[in-house]
């Protein structure tokens, strides 16, 4: 029985031979950027909001009857998904022994 290259391996050898990124261009003193872009590399970033300061966002994907569920049992409480959410991941890690966060 022989062994199955990789799906990596088979992608490399199908794409042949490794080449060079082409370099970026790179605008001249002659030719400046147009002002669009100007503006646009000069817009400070924007700031998280306060309420999202030092947490990490966790995320999955679920079907649309899901998602719907979820929101309208959000509407029904009167709470955010996020808050909903939240109160899951509380439930569960009750289940599991460990202590709730209590984010909400």
């Amino acid at each position: 029985m022989s062994v199955r290259p990789s799906l990596s391996a088979r992608l490399a050898e199908a794409a042949g031979p490794a080449q060079a990124p082409a370099p970026a261009p790179v605008a001249s003193p002659a030719s400046p950027r147009p002002a669009r872009a100007r503006k646009a590399a000069e817009m400070p970033l924007a700031a998280p909001a306060k309420a999202r300061i030092g947490k990490t966002m966790v995320a999955g994907y679920f079907s649309p009857e899901m998602a719907r569920a979820v929101k309208l049992l959000a509407v029904e409480r009167g709470v955010t998904v996020q808050a909903l959410i939240g109160e899951a991941l509380d439930l569960v890690l009750r289940q599991a022994g460990k202590h709730p966060m209590g984010e909400r």
